[in-house]
């Protein structure tokens, strides 16, 4: 599609012969004699390029130009004058002109111009896209369709351009970091530092030196100053990983932190400032540990501004195939190899297994099979041997003797009647996954169940 321009002169032969010339180089062209007849065109259609006079009647350039800006945005704006001074040049350029030329000009240089301010915004708009490509990108790392994602992503948008603290909720391996990286990247802070600490792997005294830093001497092996990651926070995100583990005694110290950004390093005495958002995370019940005193409430409201609770991996089934693919098209990727496919026995045992490690489990259960597995498809023998195969035998269930009595259409019921309650056991109740297992739909399977009396 050719790529349009819209000249503004009021000279009508600066007109004529500028839109002959572009329009021979295969530009689609638009003209106006003055800014208001151009406004109004803008209205309607948007260009690639705006060439415009500086000098016009009732509207000069630069006004046109500030018009420009508010209605349309970033377009190319090319001033041409015969009245061009340093000064009235730098002036277009300071309010966001692309270019300017003198008049007279020749065909070269205004093709010249038009290419370079075309070429300009091909650029901006790629950078854009690569921009939002990136923010889709670092949403779509936590991936799921279930409804608890989809409104987890929701309030992750909702709270990660404020300044509030957050506290993040989950069971082990459900994938606080990832969250709070999320939060982070998609933040007006994304630009400084992200810095973490898990506060269960620290002793105390550590800890507030990891956290605050200490001076020279402040204990045995403090041979020289250290930041702590509040100063290189400063400006950014600190996650503070498994906060139900800091000792009260450092509780308190983090409290005022949060509160005024003042701290003190580990052994000094001077006061220093540090403009930090805190992002917390645990696994651990806080208001089990406000009740026997092992975590300050004062500091639990403080970091409590807004909760995000992460579901654990056996309350979004549905999500289990999708996070499996991803899992192991990453390690056939790294290995340079295309990923098996997953067989249906695989991920009717995948669904079925509680996941008492979650995603991490998974991941690591995914990375083992890719080392195991032989063929192009992913089979049970790839698992390891605490899933047992899930899929349905028609040998599990006792075939009706021909000396049991009752009619066929008796014998055939007692036989599905079978089949359908082995596959409810073995997905827990969830009709969707026993639906799978039975290779049937959910809605036949809920007219089994109520012509069989099951419901």
């Amino acid at each position: 599609m050719a790529n349009r321009v819209l000249i503004v002169d009021d000279e009508k032969n600066y007109l004529t012969v500028l839109q002959q010339l572009l329009e021979e180089e295969g530009y689609r062209v638009s003209c106006a004699e003055n800014p208001y007849a151009a406004l109004e065109l803008l209205s309607r259609d948007v260009p690639d390029v705006i060439l415009s006079d500086l000098r016009m009647p009732r509207m000069n350039g630069i006004d046109f130009l500030l018009k420009v800006r508010e209605c349309c945005g970033e377009i190319p704006f090319i001033v041409l004058t015969a009245f061009a001074t340093v000064e009235t040049a730098l002036e277009t350029i300071k309010k966001g002109a692309f270019d300017y030329l003198i008049k007279p000009f020749t065909n070269d240089e205004i093709l010249l111009v038009v290419e370079k301010a075309l070429a300009f915004r091909r650029l901006n708009a790629e950078n854009q896209a690569l921009r939002h490509q990136l923010a889709r990108s670092v949403h779509r790392q936590l991936l799921g369709e279930t409804p608890a994602i989809r409104n987890l992503l929701a309030d992750i948008g909702r709270v990660a351009p404020s300044r509030a603290s957050v506290l993040i909720l989950g069971e082990t391996g459900t994938g606080k970091e990832l969250v709070a990286n999320i939060i982070h990247q998609t933040s007006p802070r994304k630009d400084a530092s992200l810095v973490s600490v898990n506060c269960a792997t620290l002793p105390e005294t550590l800890l507030e030196s990891e956290l605050f830093g200490h001076e020279r001497g402040a204990f045995s092996g403090a041979i020289e100053r250290k930041l702590g990651l509040f100063e290189i926070a400063d400006g950014g995100t600190l996650f503070l990983d498994e906060i139900g583990e800091m000792p009260p005694p450092l509780q308190t110290k983090l409290l005022r932190a949060l509160e005024d950004g003042r701290f003190r390093r580990l052994g000094g005495t001077t006061e220093h400032r540090s403009d930090v958002r805190v992002v917390a995370a645990t696994h651990r019940d806080l208001e089990q540990l406000l009740g026997s005193g092992e975590f300050r409430e004062d500091l639990y409201y403080r970091l409590n501004v807004v909760t995000l609770q992460l579901p654990p991996l056996r309350e979004r089934i549905e999500d289990i195939p999708l996070l499996a693919l991803h899992f192991l098209q990453h390690f056939y990727g790294e290995m340079g190899r295309e990923a098996p496919q997953i067989s249906a026995e695989v991920m009717a045992a995948l669904k079925a297994y509680l996941w008492p490690g979650n995603i991490r489990e998974l991941r690591n259960v995914l990375e083992r099979a890719s080392l195991f597995c032989q063929g192009d498809q992913l089979g049970l023998n790839d698992l390891p041997e605490r899933f047992p195969n899930m899929a349905p035998q028609a040998s599990s269930a006792q075939l009706p003797s021909l000396s049991d009595g009752g009619s066929l259409p008796e014998r055939v019921d007692a036989f599905e009647r079978e089949l359908i309650q082995q596959a409810l056991i073995q997905s827990r109740g969830i009709q969707a996954q026993a639906a799978e297992l039975l290779g049937i739909s959910r809605s036949n399977l809920q007219y089994k169940l109520k012509k069989l009396g099951l419901a």
